[in-house]
């Protein structure tokens, strides 16, 4: 696999937001490295909360569909809001619609996820840059059986990180975003040569 597509998301849907901002940016890493990138927004999904009805997701077309986007790339990468130290209800929610296995794919659970290489981002105005966030979406994704990769990027005081363009005005986080983007490319050419 010479180019793996990824797929990359924010974890909220506020336009302009801190992490919709460093999703773009690693988007543009992407591109940049010639990397096939789909930027996905989750406020063309409009999911019902997960177990409030009794509800299947061969039910819910937009779920299907939000799965099938995951099953499609190589690899993902997500920038996570922190809300409340944890990740925003709506990536949860979304993560759990994808999780659930369709009609016949009972022994395929979790299939969207097992074994995708993913990358974990977070921006943040703290001093601490997300990174309890990161840490439970760490603990959910690996729950689901993917493979996250080590390394992820927390930016801390992000209302001062991008210059006017939107880009990263330190060439340090810069740099770290696209040594990001690029283990994750070579996680999902790994897996590939594996054949998992």
């Amino acid at each position: 696999m010479a180019r793996p597509e990824l797929l990359l998301l924010a974890g909220g849907i506020r336009p302009g937001s801190l992490n919709e901002k460093l999703i773009g940016c690693a988007v543009q890493a992407a591109r940049d490295r010639g990397l096939p990138a789909t930027r996905l927004s989750l406020a063309d999904y409009r999911l019902p909360l997960f177990g409030a009805e009794a509800l299947s997701i061969d039910e819910v077309p937009e779920a299907l569909a939000l799965k099938a986007m995951f099953r499609r790339h190589d690899a993902v990468i997500i920038a996570s809001p922190e809300h409340n130290g944890s990740v925003t209800a709506m990536l949860k929610n979304a993560l759990d619609w994808i999780s659930c296995p369709g009609e016949g794919e009972a022994a395929q659970a979790y299939g969207a996820f097992r074994r995708k290489p993913f990358a974990m981002l977070s921006a943040s105005s703290s001093p601490f840059g997300g990174l309890r966030g990161l840490s439970q979406l760490r603990q959910i994704l690996t729950t689901v059986n993917a493979w996250v990769v080590p390394e992820q990027l927390s930016v801390p005081h992000a209302h001062r990180a991008f210059d006017a363009t939107g880009n990263l005005a330190d060439p340090l986080l810069r740099t770290l975003l696209d040594e990001l983007v690029d283990t994750v490319a070579g996680a999902a050419r790994h897996r590939a040569t594996e054949g998992n």
